[in-house]
């Protein structure tokens, strides 16, 4: 691969990476850490096998969960401000779940004003609503 296709992928990368973190800047002064509000025990717990927190993916609105043979998840808190139009379209909007065949499930969710995304490597919709029971449960 060429150094200037690299490089190219590597400025949408980059792009991209600058977009959300504009987009999510309201959540970013929020009470609710990510990695405090669902831990990687619970996830483990939960999820029956052991897992860490990727510290260089997770920021102030994402958690990543790294667990064995390329298992784990996430947990994003998208807004804690949602209410009326603005929260149903943020809930049903393209894109809210894993895309078909992805090996992910997931969806994005309502606490209250909150509305938060989990998405983890399964297809055990049990494991999934655990985890859902769990972030709304510890969200402030």
């Amino acid at each position: 691969m060429s150094s200037r296709i690299r490089l190219s992928r590597m400025a949408l990368a980059l792009g991209a990476t600058v977009a959300f973190v504009i987009l999510a800047a309201p959540a970013s002064a929020a009470d609710n850490d990510p990695c405090k509000v669902l831990t990687a025990e619970q996830f483990s717990q939960i999820m029956g096998y052991t897992v860490t927190i990727n510290k260089t993916g997770s920021n102030q609105t994402s958690c990543f969960y790294e667990g064995p043979n390329h298992t784990g998840g996430q947990f994003m808190i998208l807004t804690e401000s949602a209410s009326g139009p603005q929260a149903d379209a943020m809930l049903n909007r393209r894109g809210a779940t894993p895309p078909p065949g992805s090996g992910m499930i997931g969806g994005a969710y309502k606490q209250g004003t909150i509305i938060f995304s989990v998405s983890i490597r399964s297809t055990d919709q049990a494991k999934l609503q655990g985890l859902v029971a769990a972030v709304r449960h510890n969200l402030k």
